[in-house]
C-alpha cells in the first residue's frame, strides 16, 4: 500500500469567538452601572474615541472643505482600513436605532408596590439557577433532581456531590440524573455544575453552534500540558501549525473557569433600572435608560489622521491608530448590540404582561425564556443574561426584569394561569378565612381546584411559605 499527498479543498463553516463576539457577551451580563464604568475605561484608553456630551461644537459654520470633509466622512467611514467589520452597515443601523432605544429616567409613579422583598439583596447563584429550573420544561420529579444539584455547588460554581448522592437523596436512576446535569450545565452560566475544569470548558465549548474541534481535543487531551510544553511542541503534538494551535488557545482562553463566581458578590448592588416603560395612550413606551451614561463616537481629528496620514506620522503611528479604530468599532458594535438586545427582550416583555401593567399582580401571565427567545431570535441563555440583575421602571413601580417571568399552572379547561396569580388568589382566601377555623393547604387546594386551578397540596404549601403566610395551626387564633 503506498503512500500519496493529495490536495483538496474544503468549505466549512465554524462558529469562534471572535474579539467582537467576545465583548459583546460580556456587556450583555454587565450592570448598568457597571457599564457606565466600562465605557468610561474604554475612553480612557483608546483616544480614538470621544464622549459626544463633554465636548464644545464649533459655533462657526465650517467652510466648504470642512463641510466636504465630513459628508464624506460620514458617508463611507473608515472603510480604507476596517478588515474584519461592515463599518458602513454598522453606522447604518446606529443611526436607524440609536435614537429609537434611547431613552431617560423619568420620575418614578405615585402607585408602586412593596419591593423590598425582590431588592434587599443580591442573587446568589443558587437563586439564579433555581429561578431558570423554574421556568423550565422539566417534570416535577426532574426539577426535584435539578434542585438537589444547584443546591449543592461550589461558589465558583462546580459540583460538590456525585451523582450517586443525588439519586440517592432523590430517588431518580443514574440515567435520569445524568440528563438532569446536562440541562443545568447549559443554564446561565453555561458550565456550572461541571465536575472538574476539563468538563466545565468542554460544556462551554459545545454551547458553541459550531464547536472548534481543535480546542476541545486540546480540552480532552492536552490540559495538564498547557503549562509545561511550548507551543511549538504542542503544535507538533497536534500535526498542527502554531498560528492554528494560537486561534484555538485564545479561544480556551476567553472561557470562564470558575463560572459561578459572578454571582457571589456580597456586596448589595445600587438599583438603577436599566429600561423605563411609560404609558403612552393606550399603550405602553419601552425606552432604554441613558441617564449619565457617555454618548461615544469616534474622534474626527484622529480618523483623518488615519486615513489621509502624513510624511510626519511614521507608519508605525499609523498602525497604531488604525488598530485603535478597529478597537473602538468592535466596542461601538458591542455596546450598540447590547442595547438593541436589552430593547427587544422588554418590549417582548411589555407585549406580553400588558394585563399586568393596566390591572396589576393579578393578571400576570406565564412567560418563561423560551418565549422571549424565540419571539426576538436568540437563545435562551441570552434571555437569561439579558433579565439577570437589571432593573425596568414601569408605572407599577421598578422591578427586576426576572419578575415578568414565572411559570403557569395548569387549569381543568386545558389552559394555564400564571403562578403570581394563583399566589395573590390564595393571599386573597387566607385574607377573608375565620381566624378561629383557618384553611389548612389542602383546602386551599380544594378551594383553588373549584375554581378551575389544579394545584398540589404540596404545592400550595410552597406558595404560602413564599408568601411569608403561616401554616394553619399557627394562623389559628385562640
Amino acid at each position: 500500500m503506498s503512500l500519496q499527498q493529495k490536495l483538496s479543498l474544503k468549505l466549512q463553516q465554524k462558529m469562534v469567538l471572535t474579539p467582537t463576539l467576545q465583548q459583546a457577551i460580556r456587556l450583555l451580563q454587565l450592570t448598568r452601572l457597571e457599564l457606565v464604568q466600562e465605557v468610561s475605561q474604554e475612553l480612557q484608553i483608546n483616544p480614538v474615541l470621544e464622549d459626544a456630551t463633554t465636548i464644545e461644537e464649533p459655533v462657526s459654520a465650517p467652510s466648504e472643505e470642512e463641510a466636504a470633509l465630513r459628508e464624506t466622512a460620514e458617508e463611507n467611514p473608515m472603510d480604507k482600513y476596517e478588515e474584519k467589520i461592515d463599518v458602513e452597515s454598522y453606522f447604518q443601523d446606529y443611526l436607524e436605532t440609536s435614537l429609537k432605544y434611547r431613552g431617560t429616567q423619568r420620575e418614578s409613579p405615585e402607585e408602586a408596590p412593596d419591593t423590598e422583598r425582590y431588592l434587599s439583596a443580591p442573587e446568589s447563584l443558587a437563586e439564579h439557577l433555581e429561578w431558570q429550573v423554574s421556568l423550565s420544561r422539566l417534570s416535577p420529579t426532574e426539577r426535584e433532581v435539578a434542585q438537589v444539584i444547584t443546591g449543592n455547588l461550589r461558589e465558583d460554581g462546580y459540583l460538590m456531590v456525585s451523582l450517586e448522592d443525588v439519586c440517592a437523596a432523590t430517588g431518580a436512576t443514574p440515567e435520569d440524573a445524568e440528563s438532569v446535569l446536562r440541562v443545568v450545565q447549559h443554564m446561565d452560566p453555561v458550565g456550572v455544575a461541571a465536575r472538574d475544569l476539563k468538563e466545565c470548558l468542554r460544556i462551554q465549548l459545545m454551547a458553541l453552534e459550531e464547536p472548534d474541534e481543535l480546542a476541545l481535543r486540546i480540552v480532552e487531551e492536552f490540559l495538564p500540558l498547557l503549562e509545561r510544553e511550548r507551543p511549538a511542541q504542542l503544535a507538533s503534538r497536534l500535526g498542527v501549525t502554531e498560528d492554528r494551535l494560537e486561534e484555538a488557545l485564545d479561544l480556551i482562553r476567553h472561557l470562564d473557569p470558575k463560572p459561578g463566581l459572578r454571582y457571589n458578590n456580597p456586596v448589595n448592588p445600587t438599583i438603577v433600572p436599566e429600561v423605563v416603560v411609560e404609558k403612552e395612550g393606550d399603550g405602553y413606551r419601552v425606552l432604554l435608560n441613558e441617564d449619565g451614561m457617555p454618548h461615544l463616537r469616534i474622534s474626527n481629528r484622529y480618523r483623518s489622521m488615519a486615513e489621509e496620514g502624513s510624511a510626519e506620522e511614521s507608519q508605525e503611528t499609523l498602525t497604531y491608530l488604525k488598530e485603535k479604530m478597529r478597537s473602538a468599532l468592535w466596542f461601538l458594535k458591542s455596546l450598540e448590540e447590547r442595547q438593541r438586545t436589552i430593547y427587544k427582550v422588554a418590549t417582548q416583555i411589555v407585549e406580553f404582561q400588558r394585563d399586568f401593567l393596566d390591572k396589576g399582580r393579578a393578571h400576570m401571565r406565564p412567560l418563561i425564556l423560551r418565549d422571549v427567545a424565540e419571539r426576538v431570535g436568540v437563545h435562551e441563555s441570552t434571555v437569561s443574561r439579558v433579565v439577570s440583575n437589571k432593573y425596568m421602571q414601569t408605572p407599577r413601580g421598578i422591578l427586576p426584569m426576572k419578575y415578568f417571568f414565572n411559570t403557569g399552572i395548569g387549569t381543568m379547561d386545558g389552559g394555564d394561569v400564571s403562578a403570581m396569580r394563583v399566589k395573590e388568589r390564595l393571599k386573597s382566601l387566607v385574607d377573608v378565612e375565620d381566624p378561629r377555623h383557618p384553611l389548612s393547604d389542602q383546602v386551599l387546594a380544594d378551594l383553588l381546584k373549584r375554581e378551575g386551578i389544579l394545584l398540589a397540596r404540596r404545592t400550595v404549601a410552597k406558595y404560602r411559605e413564599e408568601l411569608n403566610i403561616p401554616s394553619s395551626g399557627r394562623r389559628k387564633s385562640r
